[in-house]
């Protein structure tokens, strides 16, 4: 008896949750109605898009982007326009005025074209600027060389013939011609190394934050390779060449010959030889108080790395 209480008990107490829940809920919608049915004013932003731009032409940062307007309506019709920012969309062609690469759009607010644009039923009460202006810009088109900022040490007895090759080298850059005009080249992110000894291959972001919003880049992403092979020390004797002895002077150096001393790879270590080389020195620049000339390095390998002379100086004796 006492048990079919308690159940009685708590069945009653669940209906009157359930109801208490069931009105809460419905008062709570119709009093939504109610303030939703209410005319409100506000004030809302508009985004201002421009269609149909004339080709080789591209939009100027400095043309108008936003509409602020005040509008009049009941709570469901702005309530729309404030979930989602309403755009409205401009053709060129329906400019009512325009002048070198400069086009200016009179907006009304009775205009029921304006109001069909943004889909509002209300009321537009003012627009503070009824007149938008679009300004553009030559559009222009321009290859430039990609460079890169890079540390790379080799393991001992390893290093790379071309070093880091970026692939493609330049890319393309497009935008107002004012600017893309001003620049030279673009950087890709930094690269750092340490101890390579195998080949390396990976893909470099262009870094388009060094660059205006408004320049486009393609590709955004360049391929960078290193091809590494084992090194060893190779020389070379070069006989010297001097350069500029007056007509009529004759002079002997000591030594006739300079060893030149580099780093190659393995699998080109055959191939360099002594006719790979030049060793010059300039009698034109010599001293008169002295007598030896400086030694210049001017053909050599590409393959080859850590090029230096045995001896930066060459003695010479002017003969009577």
């Amino acid at each position: 008896m006492s048990s079919t209480r308690k159940k009685n008990s708590f069945s009653f107490k669940r209906n009157n949750v359930k109801t208490f829940l069931f009105f809460l809920i419905f008062t709570s919608i119709l009093w939504l109605l109610i303030q939703f049915s209410k005319n409100y004013t506000q004030e809302v932003e508009v985004d201002i898009r421009y269609t149909n731009l004339p080709e080789g032409k591209i939009f100027n940062e400095e043309s108008d982007r936003i509409l602020r307007m005040v509008l009049n309506g009941n709570g469901f019709r702005l309530m729309s326009h404030n979930w989602k920012k309403p755009t409205l969309y401009l053709n060129v062609e329906d400019a009512v005025s325009s002048s070198t690469d400069e086009y200016f759009f009179y907006v009304n607010k009775e205009s029921a074209i304006l109001k069909k644009k943004l889909d509002f039923e209300g009321k537009v009460l003012s627009i503070p600027k009824d007149t938008l202006r679009l300004k553009l810009d030559v559009n222009l088109e321009k290859k430039v060389p990609v460079h890169t900022q890079h540390k790379i040490q080799y393991t001992v007895g390893y290093g790379s013939d071309k070093g880091l090759v970026i692939s493609p080298d330049s890319v393309l850059l497009s935008g107002p011609s004012k600017i893309v005009d001003t620049i030279q080249f673009v950087n890709t992110e930094d690269l750092s190394l340490e101890s390579l000894n195998v080949d390396y291959s990976t893909k470099l972001s262009i870094a388009t934050e060094q660059l205006p919003a408004t320049v486009n880049v393609i590709p955004q992403k360049v391929k960078a390779d290193i091809l590494v092979s084992k090194f060893t020390e190779g020389n070379q004797n070069i006989p010297i060449t001097v350069n500029n002895v007056p007509e009529g002077t004759e002079i002997k150096i000591f030594p006739k010959e300079i060893m030149v001393v580099y780093r190659v790879g393995l699998d080109a270590y055959n191939e360099i030889s002594s006719r790979d080389f030049m060793v010059v020195a300039d009698y034109a620049k010599a001293s008169a108080e002295s007598s030896f000339m400086t030694l210049e390095l001017i053909k050599r390998p590409k393959s080859i790395h850590d090029v230096r002379l045995q001896e930066k100086q060459v003695q010479f004796v002017v003969l009577e």
